[in-house]
């Protein structure tokens, strides 16, 4: 229960995999709806309402009535960021939101979650494995290495000097002769 009351008005959440954490016996509009009755208390139709402005601010005008599978990856990943900032949570944790996408939509996904985090004013813990998106997303950075975190730093002092060999290992795997800044490792 104490989690509940955390989960979508404190924190929300993006997940890897937005196709399968959409419902699909559900309209993406219903959804963001339930979730604006369940953590804000609004009524059915101002939810629905609320959640029609959501999805247009998501760049899913008129597709409340949509269902899941009806959406391509980047339409489902622009319905779960609506999701999860609906409710107005002080927190969004994005696990990897751009690994299953193109380099075009990773860019406009990540430029939708940096708009409409900065509107909100909600912070953002970007998990992923992408260095070009760190040094474009982030201020801070930490590097985990067998589920621990081995270094924290500022995002330009991290990719300028690296102290752990783990890190170092991971600046010095990026080609930079391709201009590859987003190597996967």
């Amino acid at each position: 229960d104490e989690l509940d009351l955390v989960r979508g008005s404190q924190i929300g959440m993006v997940f890897q995999n937005a196709a399968s954490s959409l419902n699909p016996t559900f309209t993406i509009g219903y959804q963001v709806a339930e979730v604006l009755q369940v953590h804000l208390g609004l009524r059915r139709a101002q939810a629905r309402l609320e959640a029609e402005t959501w999805l247009e601010r998501a760049g899913l005008p008129g597709l409340a009535g949509a269902y899941p599978h009806r959406l391509s990856g980047g339409q489902a990943q622009r319905a779960m960021i609506a999701i999860a900032l609906a409710p107005g949570p002080k927190l969004l944790v994005a696990d990897e939101p751009t690994s299953a996408l193109d380099v075009t939509l990773q860019s406009q996904i990540l430029d939708l979650i940096r708009r409409l985090t900065a509107e909100q004013r909600t912070s953002v813990m970007l998990i992923t494995h992408d260095l070009g998106v760190i040094a474009n997303m982030a201020e801070r950075v930490g590097v985990m290495y067998e589920g621990r975190v081995v270094e924290e730093a500022p995002v330009r002092q991290l990719f300028a000097r690296p102290s752990h060999p783990f890190t170092q290992q991971l600046i010095a795997s990026i080609d930079l002769t391709r201009g590859d800044r987003g190597s996967r490792v």
